[in-house]
């Protein structure tokens, strides 16, 4: 079974496949005001010598990140979902930055909890709390947008030593992309249902609707 993962929330494209045995591939490139007409086709031809036939699910991230990027990511994931009648995983950002961490890292089970601070706009920050358990990732925090005052306040009161990972306006987050895939696959193995109109971008509000 193949996965396959895409991650648009920057200006920077994000594409992994995996059948998590032989087959590995990941690529980013940095499209800016582009990635809206050139995806479809990095897409393509990044799928091969695959077909879509072998993808047995597909993870997206959700954000947060750019308003644009991810509405567009996560509009295709959805509709490729649909037409493929395969599973799609809706991933964070900031969990796919904490599970980056933990396993290049080497953060040991049981151990300190990953807090990831991300900025938003008007001076807050998008912040998540995540734990490792050397196989899977909790969410021990989830995923919000608030003051920056308020969340360095919950992270000093967190009853957990905590390993702070902080990142600039989102840049770089398309690196992450194998993670995003991998935590798709974990959901996968799970058997959990997951149908394409459960996932919606997250952008540290209300969910939108796409």
């Amino acid at each position: 079974m193949f996965g396959l993962a895409l991650h648009t929330s920057t200006p920077e494209l994000g594409l992994s496949i995996s059948d998590f045995d032989a087959v590995d591939r990941h690529q980013t490139w940095n499209l800016g005001r582009d990635l809206s007409s050139q995806l479809h086709a990095l897409l393509q031809d990044f799928l091969v010598p695959q077909h879509w036939q072998d993808l047995g699910f597909i993870a997206v991230c959700i954000g947060p990140g750019g308003f644009t990027g991810t509405r567009i990511g996560v509009a295709t994931a959805r509709t490729l979902a649909q037409q493929l009648d395969v599973p799609l995983f809706g991933i964070s950002a900031l969990a796919a930055v904490a599970y980056q961490t933990a396993r290049l890292s080497k953060i040991d089970p049981d151990r300190p909890d990953i807090a990831v601070t991300m900025p938003a706009k008007r001076g807050a920050v998008y912040g998540g709390m995540y734990r490792w358990s050397g196989e899977t990732l909790v969410s021990t925090f989830e995923d919000t947008v608030l003051a920056a005052h308020d969340w360095d306040l919950k992270q000093a009161q967190w009853p957990q030593p905590l390993v702070q990972v902080r990142l600039d306006a989102g840049m770089g987050l398309a690196k992450t992309t194998p993670a995003l895939l991998k935590l798709g696959h974990s959901q996968a193995q799970t058997g959990k249902e997951a149908s394409w109109r459960d996932v919606t971008p997250f952008y540290g509000q209300h969910p939108v609707n796409v």
